[in-house]
């Protein structure tokens, strides 16, 4: 006799919560740390974590249903590009819906955002905490422009983030480390720029005091090499 088994598939990204997600992430840091070799319970943990499911009845699936299950979560991460989502929905714990907002402008980040953020964004067991600093509940709202409320700190809402959609801190996420990169190679060519500006003047300098005997394509060569180099 088959046993009836309820399940709950998560259809899309939005269907995962934070809390599941870091759950999952902690499963996955002590299977590295233990250094094992088991792919049947990751994916017993896989569909432990995400389907809501009991040791016993992932064991009392149908093999084709526990792989198509298995296989369709695993597509659901496999996306490279993730969508900025910048607005999210979330019930408080009066039943009320708060609509959170992603800080509208980066630029205006307070000092001890700042400081948070980077405590906690590179630690998967703390993107709650990171979260509850990139979004808050909207304020004058205008159309599609707003403001969120004041940072009090990343314990007011971090809690009430372990249940906002993955997808939102995902895409949060990616939108950063973009962001991350573009200032990262916008510094490394200003740096590059300065430099050649700075042997432009050293050689200029250099061809005006020993122009008798000195030739200017020496200069030129070594120039264009250190130039090629930096590329």
């Amino acid at each position: 006799m088959i046993k009836e088994i309820d399940i709950k598939v998560p259809m899309h990204l939005s269907g995962i919560t934070l809390r599941e997600y870091m759950s999952w992430m902690k499963i996955l840091d002590k299977y590295k740390s233990d250094k094992r070799d088991d792919e049947e319970f990751l994916r017993i943990k896989m569909l432990q974590t995400f389907c809501n499911l009991k040791i016993e009845d992932t064991y009392n699936l149908p093999l084709n249903n526990f792989n198509d299950i298995v296989g369709h979560i695993a597509n659901l991460f496999s996306e490279d590009n993730r969508p900025f989502l910048d607005t999210f929905n979330f019930k408080d714990a009066s039943g009320n819906e708060v609509e959170f907002g992603f800080i509208p402008n980066l630029d205006e980040m307070t000092f001890g955002e700042y400081v948070d953020l980077d405590k906690y964004i590179n630690d998967n067991q703390n993107f709650h905490k990171a979260m509850a600093v990139l979004f808050r509940p909207k304020t004058n709202i205008l159309n599609s422009k707003y403001r969120i409320e004041s940072y009090e700190g990343s314990a007011k809402w971090s809690e009430h983030m372990l249940d906002m959609p993955v997808d939102v801190m995902l895409g949060a996420m990616s939108f950063i480390l973009r962001l991350q990169t573009q200032l990262s190679k916008h510094t490394l060519l200003s740096s590059q720029q300065k430099v050649v500006e700075g042997l432009e003047v050293a050689i200029k300098k250099t061809s005006e005091e020993n122009l008798d005997g000195f030739n200017p394509f020496t200069l030129w060569l070594k120039k264009t090499r250190i130039e090629s180099m930096m590329q």
